[in-house]
């Protein structure tokens, strides 16, 4: 074998390991198939995202809301995994209860008694279950806002 065609060999198989390489990100995307329920909670009050907020999932099941789970915000105000992925994630209407009174009491905020607010409902519809569905919540002792972001 001559030292070209041996050149030319490393070449196409260094080739192919660099393309390998670069399909693993898109791999590992199409193994997480389905849709994913996430959310990210930004405390507004004291100006960062801490740890401690209790979050009750709950799926409309009839005239009423069915518990799921239970989470907590990490120290980034999101939580350790994403709410639901695949298919636990299914058409419907969902809620969020945000225990804020609690998570403001754990943090030592100075608030009136009772506080204006205590618990505070996230209501959402899930109209494609294969899509990713992220949730930012903005919330203080005395308002909040959500929308759907990416």
């Amino acid at each position: 074998m001559s030292t070209h065609d041996l050149s030319r060999r490393q070449f196409l198989t260094a080739g192919a390991a660099i393309g390998a390489i670069a399909t693993m990100p898109k791999l590992a995307e199409a193994q997480e198939s389905g849709g994913r329920l996430t959310l990210h909670a930004i405390d507004t009050y004291f100006g960062q995202t801490r740890a401690g907020l209790q979050i009750d999932l709950s799926i409309r099941d009839g005239d009423s809301y069915r518990l799921i789970k239970t989470v907590e915000t990490v120290e980034r105000g999101r939580t350790e995994e994403p709410l639901l992925v695949g298919d636990e994630l299914q058409v419907g209407r969902y809620e969020l209860l945000m225990h804020v009174e609690e998570y403001f009491d754990k943090q030592q905020a100075e608030l009136p008694n009772p506080p204006f607010l205590s618990n505070i409902p996230i209501r959402f519809a899930v109209y494609d279950a294969s899509q990713k569905f992220h949730v930012p919540i903005l919330f203080s002792p005395w308002s909040y806002s959500y929308y759907r972001g990416s």
